[in-house]
């Protein structure tokens, strides 16, 4: 495989989660990103004025802000918009960046550990998964390059390969030190894999692991006026990539019905009740739980 030189290491996309803002604070003071010194890393915190506020976002969600047609868009003109371009142009443009690789460290409010998202479905990234996998086996692995094209919006589609480190529970301007030691360690992880096999070392990577796939969303109930009826049922709240079977309850209107959830699968929620997504009433994001093979990439 090709050696993979440009890496971009992103933190505060969103404001308010402070694992990534201030673990990039902490490698920038002590000089850290040293450890991979044959690795041409750009650490950056991206939006500063939503972390000098620790909220999500001033006008709107940049990291929802990455769509071509949006960055190409002159007449969208609002902070996180132009945010946007200007970042395109750092790191991007889109579809032809430099950039071999872009890590964007997020926390969640869910009850996640420590997830390892991956946007594309390859051998770098199948491979990654397996090390990561290896080395935290209480990590999550999760493929999102089956999300809908016009979902592919996220800060790390300007790179050519995208991953997310997402972390939690943690609370929206809450540091815990437990979560960042997670961030920590996935992504030493994972630029430790980058050099390794840069180097042409033999990595310790499974035949074959479990994973996760997208396979959708769920929405809480509401009203014609747009008012929530329910909430996430306490027997799944706080069991994020716990299997939820056909006709189990997944919410729970205010009146006291039961929801269940009417798929034809084992369904493996994410992002349940998470606290961001509180504007467009999501209850949960569903995947579908498979066995990753590396036979063929090693």
């Amino acid at each position: 495989m090709k050696k993979i030189q440009r890496i971009a290491l992103i933190g505060g996309t969103h404001g308010n989660e402070l694992s990534g803002i201030y673990l990039v604070k902490k490698w920038l003071a002590q000089q850290t990103l040293k450890q991979w010194n044959a690795l041409d890393i750009t650490a950056r915190i991206v939006n500063p004025r939503a972390c000098e506020q620790s909220v999500r976002y001033i006008e709107t969600d940049l990291n929802r802000e990455f769509d071509i047609a949006d960055l190409e868009n002159i007449n969208k003109t609002g902070y996180e918009a132009l945010l946007a371009k200007k970042l395109n142009i750092e790191f991007g443009p889109k579809g032809n960046s430099p950039y071999e690789v872009l890590i964007d460290l997020h926390n969640t409010t869910s009850n996640m550990g420590a997830c390892l998202m991956l946007q594309r479905k390859n051998a770098f990234t199948i491979l990654l998964g397996g090390y990561v996998k290896h080395h935290m086996p209480h990590a999550n692995i999760y493929f999102q390059d089956n999300v809908p094209e016009e979902k592919q919006n996220f800060l790390l589609t300007v790179a050519q390969q995208g991953v997310t480190v997402e972390v939690g529970p943690q609370p929206n301007s809450v540091l815990q030190q437990e979560t960042l030691d997670l961030m920590e360690l996935m992504t030493r992880h994972i630029l430790d894999f980058v050099e390794l096999r840069n180097n042409g070392t033999t990595l310790v990577i499974p035949d074959e692991y479990d994973a996760f796939q997208y396979a959708g969303n769920l929405s809480l109930p509401i009203d014609d006026n747009g008012q929530r009826e329910g909430m996430v049922s306490r027997q799944i709240d706080q069991k994020d990539f716990q299997p939820i079977e056909p006709g189990h309850v997944v919410m729970e209107t205010f009146s006291g019905e039961k929801i269940t959830w009417q798929g034809d699968y084992t369904a493996y929620p994410l992002f349940i009740n998470e606290a961001a997504y509180h504007k467009n009433h999501s209850a949960m994001t569903l995947s579908r739980k498979f066995v990753m093979s590396c036979r063929d990439y090693k």
